[in-house]
C-alpha cells in the first residue's frame, strides 16, 4: 500500500500530503501514538491560520523511535509542533507529517533546587508550579505561551529573564541519527532567541537549576508583570507573540510605530495597534495576508533605517 496518497492543487498538479498506510497506522497506535488525518493547521497554532497535514499525537515520548523511523523507511518527512503559539504555518497543505507530544500526568519531578520538566508541558504553568515550591527566577516567563520545549528552541525570555540561563541540560531526540542524547547547558547554544537545536531535534525534557524565593515575592512579581502586558500586548487577539527580533540595541516595535504603521490592514490580518510587533488575526486572515504584512514592515524599515529585520515568530515553509 502507497505511503501517501495525493492531493490535488488547483494548477493541476499534485502534493503528497496523507499517509495513506493502514498497518502503519495501526503499528503506531501500538507504540502509542494517535493518527489523526487531514487536520487544518489553524486550530493548533496562536495565529489560527495553516492548511492541512496530517497528524500524529503521541502520548508517549518512546514511539518517536519507532515512529520516526518507520516514516523514514516510507520516505515520509516530517516535523515537530509544540505548543504552536511561535509559528506561522502557510495556506497550502504542507507536505509533511507533523508530529506533537502531548502532556502527561508527571510532567514535573523536584530535588532540591533542581526541577526536570518535560518538554511537552505548558510553560507557564510550569513556572507556577515551581514557584509553589519556593523556586524562582522564571517570573518573567509566565506570560510566555507555548510549550517548555518551544521556549527551549528559541530561548524564550520576556523582561529580563531568559529561560537557557537556568538550564542545567536537555534531553533531546536527535531526529536525524534516530538516537536520545542528554546535553549539557553549555552545548546547548543559547543566544538572544536562539539555540542550536536543529529543526528534527526533539526536546523530552530539561532540567532546571532554579534559586529559592518566597512563593508571596513571585507571586507578586508575576501579578506585575501580567498588568504590564495587559498593557501593552494584545492579548485577547490570535497572534504569534513578537513577529520580529529586536536588533542589537534597538526596538522594532518602536521604529514599525515611528513609521505610522499601527492599523495597517492586509486581508485579515492587523498590525497591532497595542503593540506594533505584534501581527493579529482579526478579520478572518489568511496566512498569505500575514506573510504579505510582514514583507511590507521589512520593506518600510530597511528604508527607513537601514536595517534587515529577522524573523522571531518561526516560519514554516513547503
Amino acid at each position: 500500500m502507497p505511503a501517501f496518497s495525493r492531493l490535488a492543487q488547483a494548477d493541476g498538479s499534485c502534493m503528497m500530503v496523507m499517509v495513506n498506510d493502514a498497518e502503519f497506522v495501526k503499528q503506531a497506535e501500538g507504540w502509542g501514538a494517535r493518527f489523526l488525518p487531514r487536520q487544518r493547521l489553524g486550530r493548533y497554532t496562536s495565529l489560527g491560520v495553516g492548511g492541512e497535514a496530517d497528524f500524529f499525537l503521541l502520548r508517549r515520548t518512546d514511539a518517536l523511535e519507532p515512529l520516526v523511523e518507520g516514516l523514514r523507511q516510507r520516505g515520509i518527512p516530517w516535523t515537530l509542533l509544540g505548543g504552536g503559539t511561535n509559528v506561522l504555518v502557510p495556506d497550502e497543505p504542507l507536505r509533511k507529517v507533523v508530529l506533537q507530544l502531548v502532556p502527561g500526568p508527571h510532567e514535573l519531578v523536584f530535588d532540591g533546587h533542581t526541577v526536570r520538566i518535560a518538554a511537552a508541558a505548558v510553560l507557564g504553568r510550569s513556572v507556577m508550579e515551581c514557584a509553589k515550591r519556593n523556586l524562582g527566577g522564571m517570573e518573567g516567563l509566565v506570560g510566555v505561551p507555548g510549550s517548555v520545549g518551544g521556549a527551549l528552541r528559541m530561548n524564550a525570555g520576556a523582561y529580563g529573564t531568559e529561560i537557557g540561563p537556568l538550564v542545567r541540560s536537555v534531553s533531546v531526540f536527535r531526529g536525524a541519527a534516530g538516537v536520545r542524547e542528554d546535553l549539557p547547558a553549555e552545548l546547548a547554544g543559547f543566544a538572544y532567541r536562539q539555540s542550536s537545536f536543529a529543526p528534527d531535534d526533539v526536546m523530552l525534557s530539561v532540567t532546571l537549576e532554579l534559586p529559592e524565593k518566597p512563593y508571596a515575592g513571585i507571586l507578586e512579581e508575576v501579578k506585575a508583570l501580567n498588568r504590564r502586558r495587559l498593557g501593552s500586548q494584545p492579548l485577547k487577539e490570535k497572534s504569534a507573540g513578537c513577529i520580529f527580533k529586536n536588533p542589537p540595541g534597538l526596538s522594532t516595535g518602536k521604529m514599525i510605530d515611528q513609521l505610522g504603521m499601527k492599523g495597517l490592514r492586509q486581508g485579515g490580518a492587523v498590525i497591532s495597534e497595542r503593540h506594533a510587533n505584534f501581527i493579529v488575526n482579526r478579520y478572518q486572515a489568511a496566512a498569505a495576508d500575514i506573510f504579505r504584512l510582514m514583507e511590507i514592515i521589512q520593506e518600510r524599515v530597511l528604508k527607513a533605517y537601514g536595517v534587515e529585520l529577522e524573523e522571531e515568530v518561526i516560519v514554516w515553509r513547503n
